[in-house]
């Protein structure tokens, strides 16, 4: 068992492209955090009001995987293959945060807001759409799911949750402010992943060569982007050619 994870985890294939994603999402969470904060304290909020339940930086919580949401649901129309299912993914665990961020219908909410058993069914239902789509995916095209959980590729998704673990850790110490940003920080982290899996038809286009498990010359074209190994072409022991 620990030799096929191994060999799964040192084999080739599709990478992650944009690895300062980490970076620009936490220039734009810090960014927010710090406008959100000065802004608060010019119209006279205290420092707990602004990160206060269902308040200004909530709310900017909210926009983020609102825009995640949209737009990972545009990348699924606009990618191929495998950069497809990663813009799924990312919509359907924004779609997840965006309602577990919506406030519960109370008298002090000015803004939106759900009842608990709304919210309870539209988590359930965006993790059955997610589910489903996985297995209909996987039925399509063998080995995509595997490809999508490779650290390799999913590694901003999985750096997004630890951030929203860590998040939940400072709650627990009442950190407030460290709290919102790790969280703010984590949902950034989607967004831009969304949004550059919606930018990747328009990405450069890559011709990679190596060998396939059995020793042939391998060719494959990354046109839906930086992301993505699509489908090979033709190749052969004695030469390659473009099927086109």
């Amino acid at each position: 068992m620990f030799n096929l994870l191994l060999a799964w985890l040192m084999a080739d294939g599709p990478r992650w492209r944009y690895n300062r994603i980490w970076l620009h999402a936490l220039l734009a969470a810090v960014g927010l955090t710090v406008m959100i904060w000065a802004l608060g304290t010019a119209v006279g909020l205290t420092l707990s009001e602004v990160f206060a339940e269902n308040a200004a930086h909530e709310l900017a919580q909210s926009a983020l995987l609102g825009i995640a949401l949209i737009v990972g649901v545009g990348g699924i129309f606009r990618s191929n293959a495998l950069n497809r299912y990663a813009a799924l993914v990312t919509a359907g665990v924004s779609a997840i945060g965006f309602v577990r961020e919506t406030p519960n219908c109370r008298g002090d909410v000015m803004v939106f807001c759900a009842s608990a058993d709304t919210r309870g069914s539209l988590i359930t239902a965006s993790a059955v759409v997610l589910l489903v789509a996985t297995l209909v995916i996987e039925f399509r095209g063998r080995g995509t799911f595997m490809k999508a959980i490779h650290p390799r590729f999913s590694w901003p998704l999985a750096f997004a949750a630890v951030l929203l673990a860590l998040s939940q850790m400072a709650e627990g110490l009442h950190m407030v402010v460290v709290e919102e940003t790790l969280e703010l920080y984590g949902y950034a982290v989607l967004m831009l992943g969304a949004a550059w899996l919606a930018l990747v038809p328009s990405s450069p286009q890559v011709i990679h060569r190596g060998r396939d498990r059995s020793g042939h010359a391998d060719v494959w074209d990354d046109r839906a982007g930086p992301f993505d190994r699509a489908t090979p072409l033709r190749h052969s022991r004695i030469g390659i050619k473009d099927r086109r």
